[in-house]
């Protein structure tokens, strides 16, 4: 478990979303005072900071409307929002003490420059309002402006999880790649399986147990010496089947080609 305490922090956070919500409980969680809350959406704000009052014994966090209200000298500002308004509210953000972060896995350290101390906290993990995620076990990855704001960074990162990464913006990038294929596109796919279940008028149920053995699985060893299925014992009869089945869903038919000829790719490689 981590084992920091951050009772003399004071955070102000900016975002509204899932990470901000899940993010804003574990510093609390961790001792972590979070004073202020800011979103464009005042409503979703005001929600978030009853969220994290009714968490905490402090006092319940204020919402700002406005950037210019901010209190000028926090510990620590984390912008939770999407990637693309980071830029909008850096440039709205006037500070000069505490450290600046952002939580985008994609976006580079380089668009807080204009603030002292600056750096970067990003959990790589997939996040939801209504679902709470214990952090010990999120990946952590910390960028910095310089060795003290990297150190101090890690305290919180530590604070909060076991698992803490000093990935630079290309590998944090390379990293946010890595986890849409592996969380977002996968999701996706899941999506596309429920989706035909139920043209069968068949439960997501039936292949919960086969989705749990998949990602276990892969805890144990290698993705590509577990791949199964038609395609890496190239039992084109089975595929050809398929397909004919997706004859109403060209665009899954494209899918399901493309996904069978870069497992066979994948297995030649091996072999090699």
């Amino acid at each position: 478990m981590a084992q920091h305490s951050l009772e003399r922090l004071n955070v102000i956070l900016i975002g509204s979303g899932n990470v901000a919500t899940n993010i804003g409980i574990a510093l609390q969680d961790a001792e972590a005072e979070i004073t202020q809350v800011y979103s464009q959406d005042v409503a979703n704000a005001k929600i978030l900071a009853r969220t994290l009052a009714k968490k905490s014994k402090a006092s319940k966090p204020k919402v700002l409307t406005n950037l210019s209200k901010i209190d000028k000298r926090p510990s620590l500002i984390i912008i939770a929002v999407k990637d693309s308004a980071i830029e909008g509210i850096v440039k709205q953000l006037n500070v000069n003490d505490g450290i600046v972060v952002h939580t985008s896995g994609n976006v580079s350290l380089d668009v807080l420059k204009k603030f002292n101390q600056y750096g970067v906290l990003y959990p790589l993990q997939t996040f939801s309002k209504g679902r709470i995620t214990d952090f010990s076990n999120v990946p952590m990855c910390i960028e910095g402006s310089d060795v003290s704001t990297l150190q101090s960074l890690m305290t919180v990162a530590e604070s909060l999880s076991d698992c803490v990464y000093n990935l630079n913006s290309k590998q944090r990038a390379g990293a946010h790649l890595a986890a849409v294929f592996a969380n977002n596109f996968t999701n996706h796919i899941y999506a596309v399986a429920e989706k035909l279940l139920n043209e069968q008028k068949l439960p997501f149920d039936l292949i919960r147990p086969l989705i749990d053995e998949t990602a276990v699985k892969v805890m144990d060893i290698s993705p590509a010496a577990a791949q199964t299925g038609p395609a890496i014992r190239k039992d084109n009869n089975v595929m050809k089947s398929h397909l004919v089945n997706l004859k109403k869903h060209p665009e899954l038919k494209k899918m399901y080609a493309l996904f069978s000829a870069e497992i066979l790719k994948t297995a030649k490689k091996k072999i090699k």
